[in-house]
């Protein structure tokens, strides 16, 4: 493991400086070492499967980063007067490690307003305590889900698959999962977000909440676009341009550009998914982009023929909808994390920890027996 991340080190080096390093037609290559180094840990038998999603992650923002954007060029802070690359190494240093922090461009000129939630106007005291209770309460959320999955055999290496179980526990896992994997993706960021604050290397209106309102999510395309968390939505979407533009020859705007976007960026989402090299979750997330497809096409349909019903009725029969969605296309990727062992992987901190102790055994086994 310590060679793991010894080489792990050496990858984020050379795709650091390959950002650092002013504008040049050679920047590519330090894309080169890159590649080599996580190519060699995704496949290595000592690599383990969280570790391959970030190895996949890494990989594909060097790719944006050094090859697909001409980042100091194209990218500005907001209230940035000069171009970076006008400026000193060390200069250029820390607005690289700023933008590596900032995935979803906030405080950038290339920031998506429209989808993420708006910054907090808090002080730095203020914002510390609010995310600190937003980080005790996705700790709790993350240890009761623990909990709930480890004593449901659904969950376990030797469970049925997905679409053989009934429907009702179907809907009952779909939403159990989500709410594990919501909470355990907040308790990451918001420490880093409290630790960069807390620190004073970050401001606290650069860290707007990192998943939208569940009232947004009324189609597939906004649950995945608006509500979800939008950290890799960058990177697939720079590669998604590059396709469709640069080698497909499609005009921006056109169906046959954005499509191929849609589908490339759920295709690399489940790529980034894969555990144990298991390529199921790229179905699921495939399916998601037939959905919304599908729910364009309604749509567009029903703006054409002037259909108009009351916005409420709509809007919660659009829940249901994403809902159902979400709880018949999820089996491809619990099946195979369960296969693979990941999906009694319970990632906390509290009680994961103290797993073998007496005291959550004792309790494990009267919850079993309920």
């Amino acid at each position: 493991m310590n060679r793991l991340f010894a080489l792990a080190a050496l990858s984020k080096s050379f795709s650091t400086f390959g950002m650092v390093v002013r504008p040049s037609p050679y920047r590519w290559l330090f894309l080169l070492p890159v590649i080599a180094i996580n190519g060699y840990c995704y496949f290595s038998t000592f690599s383990e499967d969280s570790i391959r999603v970030n190895i996949l992650i890494e990989t594909l923002m060097a790719s944006d980063y050094i090859l697909l954007t001409d980042i100091q060029r194209e990218f500005r802070q907001i209230g940035q007067q000069e171009p970076i690359y006008n400026l000193g190494i060390w200069a250029r240093f820390k607005w690289t490690v700023q933008l590596l922090f900032s995935p979803r461009g906030v405080g950038w000129t290339h920031e998506m307003k429209s989808i993420i939630p708006s910054h907090p106007n808090l002080t730095r005291l203020e914002f510390l305590r609010s995310r600190f209770i937003s980080l005790i309460m996705a700790l709790i959320g993350n240890d009761i889900a623990f909990i709930l999955t480890s004593i449901d055999p659904g969950f376990s290496e030797h469970a049925p698959p997905f679409d053989e179980q009934p429907v009702v526990w179907r809907f009952w896992a779909t939403g159990l999962f989500f709410f594990r994997l919501k909470s355990a993706i907040n308790v990451y960021l918001l420490l880093v977000a409290l630790l960069l604050v807390g620190t004073g290397l970050s401001e606290p209106d650069v860290w707007p909440d990192f998943f939208g309102k569940l009232s947004d999510a009324y189609t597939v395309r906004r649950w995945w676009g608006r509500v979800w968390h939008q950290q890799l939505r960058r990177i697939f979407s720079s590669h998604g341009k590059f396709l469709s533009q640069r080698v497909c020859g499609f005009r921006t705007g056109t169906l046959a550009s954005s499509y191929t976007r849609l589908y490339l960026a759920f295709f690399l989402s489940g790529l980034i998914h894969i555990t144990s090299l298991d390529p199921r979750p790229i179905r699921f997330f495939l399916s998601q982009a037939v959905v919304i497809t599908f729910e364009d096409s309604v749509i567009a349909a029903a703006n054409r023929v002037g259909f108009k019903r009351s916005q409420a009725i709509i809007r919660v029969l659009g829940y249901f909808w994403v809902y159902f969605v979400l709880s018949f296309t999820f089996g491809p990727w619990l099946d195979s994390m369960n296969a693979t062992g990941v999906g009694g992987y319970d990632g906390t901190l509290v009680l994961g920890r103290y797993r073998d102790s007496w005291w959550l055994k004792g309790l494990l086994t009267q919850l079993d027996r309920r």
